[in-house]
């Protein structure tokens, strides 16, 4: 047993200033009070908040953050696809040990600033020349090897891709995407929930990568098994996506997938960027979540999900870093309220004009929908009988040493930098003290090798 004091701990119902913690002998809460008269083992001079979900992850693209910001020689202007043929080269690279390394790396790094858990939407599943591993699920076990290594829980979706287009068939630039049939991919999936069933960090999703993907009849069998566990899907990021579905399946894509194939509540739906009115109303009557990646989308000029308008219908919505040019939570969780306060050039655009608090409504909305996108829920940011995970922002950061807890959340969501966070424990053991992750020096040294190698 254990007895933690933080400066406060972060609830539904508020800030517990200071707030007493004990614990058990495997990092299990025993209670939460706001004083306590036990011997306090551990006096953590910081605010513990409740990392959140990442929910949409390409681990691979990691490697490539920062490299495509250029126009080449010779090209003329740069766009969404344009991205996309100089990915396609740093896939063709990438071998299983290797992509080890780079989630590795980057899963340390999403846990130092503010991630706890880890949606890996994974499609790089064979080998340079398109074929299987020996062991099918090479890839996704190097992936979830990656994440145990560092700390970080993981819900492994692999997903179906198989052709590179709307009534095409595969693509050699997608070789080592693609399953030869449904059969191939549910067989792996089977393989490994049945691995990973009694492991308490591993979840198992599903999806496929976007209705361009996949014929219709192969979409409406991956889709019938939403009802067990979560299901991704990319859909309406890019305006070319849905000019596709228009012309091929004759309805825009989110109204194509509620029509002919169903969504729920286990439905993420990954950018829906391009959505109407009558689309949206569909996700929300679903229950569908919709999980927006703000670094990305603007990154690769998406364009801006309608935040403000979905949130006052009543839709659900977490976050991910998908292709992870940013991997700080609260900077997504800026640009997205940013992007529509200057298209609609009003403030706290989140609450649509009624009382509230703009950080409240996103924290809580990422962190409850963020779960249920990793197939799990949780009532409330601690319980009794939680792990204590925890986020912990330095109480002596300049902003955070007023003595009044009003605005305090508003004030890491909206006003700190990295510098301000001091450290992460998971399960009552220190994995992040001084922004440093326990074994950065040994993840930093394995990474530099392959990020030199691979670009």
């Amino acid at each position: 047993m254990k007895n933690w004091k933080f400066k406060g701990l972060y609830l539904k119902k508020g800030w517990i200033s200071p707030a007493f913690v004990s614990t058990d002998d495997d990092g299990k809460i025993l209670s939460i009070d706001s004083e306590s008269f036990l011997k306090v083992d551990e006096s953590v001079d910081g605010y513990a908040i409740a990392p959140i979900p990442n929910a949409h992850s390409h681990a691979f693209q990691y490697v490539m953050a920062g490299l495509t910001e250029n126009i080449p020689k010779g090209h003329q202007g740069d766009n969404f696809w344009s991205w996309r043929e100089r990915m396609y080269a740093i896939a063709d690279q990438v071998s299983p040990e290797q992509m080890e390394v780079i989630a590795s790396m980057l899963y340390s790094e999403m846990l130092r600033l503010g991630y706890d858990q880890v949606v890996e939407f994974h499609y790089l599943n064979k080998d340079s020349n398109g074929r299987a591993y020996n062991n099918p699920n090479e890839m996704a076990e190097r992936l979830i090897s990656a994440a145990k290594r560092v700390g970080m829980k993981i819900t492994m979706a692999p997903v179906y891709y198989r052709t590179a287009g709307f009534n095409q068939g595969p693509s050699e630039a997608q070789r080592r995407f693609q399953y030869e049939s449904t059969d191939a991919y549910f067989s792996q999936i089977e393989d490994l929930k049945s691995k990973y069933e009694h492991d308490s960090e591993v979840k198992i999703g599903y999806g496929q990568h976007s209705l361009r993907a996949a014929n219709v009849e192969e979409t409406k069998e991956i889709f019938a098994y939403s009802s067990e566990m979560p299901c991704h899907i990319h859909i309406s990021e890019q305006t070319q996506e849905v000019e596709g579905s228009l012309k091929h399946l004759g309805a825009r894509p989110v109204e194509w997938l509620a029509n002919e194939v169903g969504m729920g509540q286990n439905t993420n739906l990954i950018h829906s960027t391009h959505i109407t009115e009558n689309e949206m109303q569909s996700i929300i009557r679903a229950k569908a979540n919709v999980v927006i990646c703000p670094s990305t989308e603007g990154n690769l000029g998406d364009g801006y999900f309608p935040i403000s308008d979905f949130i006052e219908a009543g839709g659900r919505w977490c976050i991910g870093s998908d292709s992870h040019i940013g991997i700080n939570p609260f900077e997504d969780l800026r640009l997205l309220d940013y992007g529509q306060r200057m298209s609609k050039q009003k403030r706290n655009i989140m609450l649509n004009g009624k009382p509230g608090d703009s950080a409240a409504i996103s924290y809580d909305t990422v962190f409850d929908n963020g779960h249920l996108a990793a197939g799990e829920s949780k009532n409330d940011y601690f319980q009794v009988g939680d792990d204590l995970d925890v986020l912990i922002i330095n109480s002596q950061s300049p902003l955070m040493t007023r003595n009044t807890n009003d605005g305090r959340l508003a004030t890491i969501v909206y006003a700190l930098d990295n510098s301000a966070i001091y450290g992460r424990l998971k399960s009552g053991e220190w994995l992040v003290k001084k922004g440093v992750h326990i074994i950065h020096d040994e993840i930093t040294q394995d990474f530099s090798k392959t990020v030199n190698d691979i670009n």
